[in-house]
């Protein structure tokens, strides 16, 4: 036997090795899913739609998005896949780079809501960590030519504007576009390209290559699942139920979008009950309230159910306020977010771009049987038939269907 066929065999050897690490790694998060003793059947059926949607983000991100040299952007979430407490609202991308190089972002601002770059040192739990900010640029300081269109620059020499820093930390660019008006903005596609190194030419994938792909792929799935399982748990130990803080500016340091205000509860609701928030609108290029599972941290159906509703998607009262029913029966008003036939989880209040820059005001929470919802409207709140909204929820599934095409 010669050396070649010596090569050839442990080649052979290594990619079912690495396959099989990739598949240890699926059994893994399933016994993360699994140790909820405490779900019901349909929750564990989540359980799982949750995890086939990690292992297609982590698959796609390694063999997708791997090569440095010539990196593109992975949409990270949609309706199918969402992770980490995520704003149904958000297109979020990422682009996987080397922190020592240079690279060169075109796109188009569009007409979305809100668009905001970031530098990590990785994403949520790629380590089992949060992953550090190096740096950031928004909508506000994001220039653009008169048809929208801009170059924007990661790493290499400073730039007066449309730059952001790399260095050694920096591994991906994180991207999210924000839309409010679902049926009217529309996310706009973005190319990358490195700039510091001459183009080389492509070569055919090796096995050892593929090997690390699978290995990597296999190592962030556990880390990002075992990482924000046991956030989601800390979460539910620790955040006030049934009742909002004053919203505040999330940490640099937690993953949350740069300059956002927000404000976030568990909630908790009785059989019979529902828990009604009453918020102000105010001044910002973004303002929604979002729902999401209590057990995976993810959104809860946002396609298919009104699980979260942006002030555009919205409607006030009379007297100018927003009222949310946040309940899993439908009570016959415009502002309602289903539970989907959940009776505990996470709400999520989030500010962007505001004007003034000033702290919002705190939301108002009550707990009320649903028996008594009528109480807490103006007499004259428009009611919504049963009718009106199927038809609200077929546009919704529509909307998020263009979005995501």
């Amino acid at each position: 036997m010669n050396s070649e066929t010596n090569d050839c065999g442990r080649a052979r050897d290594g990619l079912r090795t690495s396959h099989d690490y990739f598949i240890g790694a699926v059994r893994e998060v399933e016994d993360i899913v699994r140790a909820h003793a405490e779900v019901s059947d349909r929750d564990l059926a989540e359980g799982y739609l949750y995890l086939a949607g990690m292992w297609v983000f982590h698959l796609e991100r390694v063999f997708k998005g791997h090569d440095v040299d010539r990196p593109c952007f992975v949409r990270d979430m949609d309706p199918a896949r969402t992770w980490g407490l995520p704003t149904p609202d958000h297109h979020y991308y990422s682009a996987q780079i080397d922190g020592r190089g240079e690279y060169r972002i075109l796109g188009q601002r569009g007409a979305t809501a809100d668009y905001c770059f970031e530098v990590l040192s990785g994403l949520a739990g790629d380590d089992g960590v949060i992953g550090d900010r190096v740096d950031a640029l928004d909508a506000s300081r994001l220039e653009t030519e008169a048809d929208g269109r801009f170059e924007l620059f990661v790493g290499g020499a400073p730039r007066a504007t449309n730059w952001l820093k790399g260095g050694d930390k920096a591994r991906v660019v994180f991207v999210r576009q924000t839309v409010s008006d679902w049926t009217r903005e529309q996310p706009t596609p973005m190319l990358i390209e490195r700039i510091d190194i001459p183009e080389r030419p492509f070569e055919r994938p090796t096995a050892e290559a593929v090997q690390a792909q699978l290995k990597q792929a296999a190592d962030r799935l556990v880390h990002q699942v075992r990482f924000l399982d046991d956030f989601s748990r800390n979460w539910a130990k620790t955040l006030p139920v049934n009742e909002l803080p004053a919203p505040a500016v999330g940490p640099a340091d937690s993953g949350y979008f740069p300059g956002q205000f927000n404000t976030k509860c568990r909630f908790e609701l009785p059989e019979g009950h529902a828990l009604i928030v009453t918020v102000e609108a105010a001044p910002a290029r973004y303002q929604s309230l979002a729902l999401a599972n209590p057990h995976w941290f993810n959104s809860i159906h946002y396609r298919n159910l009104q699980s979260s509703l942006t002030l555009s998607q919205s409607r006030p009262s009379s007297d100018g306020l927003y009222r949310f029913v946040i309940g899993p029966e439908d009570p016959g008003v415009y502002n309602w977010l289903d539970t989907g036939g959940q009776s505990h989880g996470f709400v999520f209040l989030r500010y962007q771009g505001l004007a003034d820059g000033r702290p919002p005001q705190r939301p108002k929470t009550a707990l009320l049987q649903i028996a008594d919802l009528s109480k807490a409207f103006p007499e004259d709140e428009v009611r919504v038939s049963e009718a009106a909204r199927v038809e609200m929820l077929r546009r919704r599934r529509l909307s998020a269907d263009r979005r995501f095409a």
